[in-house]
């Protein structure tokens, strides 16, 4: 890292192990990054606007599925994961009155892929990844919010709200969905488009069953809503509703947010109604956006990762996967040549074709949560039976992916769908 007054000192050097790699965001897909590059000799330095206590305390919860798993293999995180979370075997799908509609296993995924998939806190598997940076002597700076980027020939240098700034000799944005570093470099790239639903959900004791690893969802009425819990482990529910606006929540304080989200699930089949008398409130909402795709993914030394490259909706469980194996993926390629343009278009070229096909089984899952008319919500459970073995065999081609194993390889086993992971 060198003083933003002295950037020819970044010449030459970009892909070398004297390089230093600039990321901005430390989340989930930042800080994966930031322990392979580390691994692979460079020398990453992490920017977060966050202090590190936001960071470990934002959001509830999330699903990693097998390739996600796998991915943390990569930065030596999968066991601690696989401990502090929560195995998830089986997902079962209900109408609104309660009916099972499917019921996906996925009991054999540790003998399939070698890894069951986990429902863990967002906080506790940053906090891991995080202890895992500092125990490597990785900097994260924390509180230092971006407020211009310089994408020179030479170096890319940052100025900050606060400290002095400094030159990197590559930078990777992955500050997420709003991504600053993207809209310096790319100005003219669309903005996030809101898909029509917005989510709540959070953490909670409740007098409830346990569902024995499987997440149980109820196609609701008005709403859509799922859960899991088991003896050991509070319930980790979440909900997403139809909206006209991004907005159309915002401004409830959360005692009304919470009676919004219970009226929502008024009519839900038990123990749903329990689960939110149970919440105590309701904190905030979450509008779901999407990210329409971007022309490219790097401009100079400048290259998006995560949510700055390519949303992935929370419908399909492969957000943070995504981002694990980007970084994965993104690493590799930079070791792998001195020509950190020639890096990025490698990237970005094995990248595409699988975040295409995650986002459109997301999509799908989307629309089938936005059915509300007495007709859509009757075809709907007439026809999901029917569907849901597509999904599955699609979904079981995603989670057979092992970036752990061959990064700048097509995957075969993702790419054709072998028999074995059908």
């Amino acid at each position: 890292m060198c003083p933003i007054d002295d950037p020819a000192a970044t010449m030459n050097r970009a892909t070398t192990p004297e390089a230093t790699i600039g990321i901005c965001g430390a989340g989930v897909g930042g800080l994966a990054l930031a322990l392979r590059l580390a691994r692979l000799g460079f020398h990453p330095v992490l920017f977060e606007a966050r202090s590190k206590e936001a960071a470990l305390s934002e959001g509830e919860f999330l699903t990693l599925a097998s390739n996600g798993m796998n991915g943390l293999r990569a930065v030596d995180c999968y066991e601690e994961v696989l401990r502090q979370g929560l195995e998830t075997r089986a997902i079962e799908l209900c109408n609104a009155r309660g009916k099972r509609l499917a019921l996906i296993d996925q009991s054999d995924h540790l003998a399939a892929f070698g890894t069951p998939a986990v429902t863990i806190r967002r906080g506790v598997l940053t906090g891991i990844l995080i202890e895992k940076c500092q125990a490597e002597g990785i900097t994260i700076q924390f509180g230092r919010r971006v407020t211009k980027v310089d994408n020179h020939a030479h170096a890319v240098t940052l100025n900050f709200f606060e400290g002095a700034g400094l030159a990197v000799d590559l930078l990777v944005a992955a500050d997420g969905l709003r991504s600053f570093v993207r809209t310096q470099i790319f100005p003219d790239y669309p903005q996030p488009q809101f898909t029509g639903l917005i989510g709540t959900g959070g953490i909670v004791d409740a007098d409830i069953p346990a569902t024995d690893g499987v997440m149980r969802m109820t196609f609701g009425e008005k709403a859509f809503f799922g859960y899991i819990k088991t003896a050991s482990h509070p319930v980790y529910w979440f909900d997403s509703f139809p909206a006209d606006t991004p907005d159309a929540v915002r401004a409830l304080e959360p005692a009304a947010l919470t009676a919004h989200v219970r009226q929502m699930h008024a009519d839900d089949p038990e123990p749903n109604r329990s689960i939110l008398q149970a919440v105590g409130q309701v904190e905030r909402s979450y509008p779901i956006f999407d990210m329409p795709q971007l022309p490219v993914w790097s401009s100079g030394r400048v290259v998006l990762l995560g949510d700055a490259a390519h949303a992935i909706g929370p419908h399909a469980g492969q957000g943070a996967s995504m981002a694990i194996e980007d970084a994965v993926v993104l690493s590799s390629c930079l070791v792998a040549t001195l020509d950190y343009g020639a890096a990025f278009a490698r990237y970005e070229a094995l990248r595409r074709p699988r975040i295409a096909r995650v986002v459109k089984l997301t999509r799908q899952n989307a629309s089938r949560k936005r059915k509300n008319s007495r007709l859509s919500l009757f075809l709907r459970d007439l026809l999901l039976p029917l569907l849901i073995p597509m999904t599955v065999r699609a979904s079981r081609r995603l989670f057979a992916y092992r970036v752990d194993l061959d990064p700048l390889e097509a995957n075969t086993s993702f790419e054709s769908g072998r028999k074995d992971a059908a």
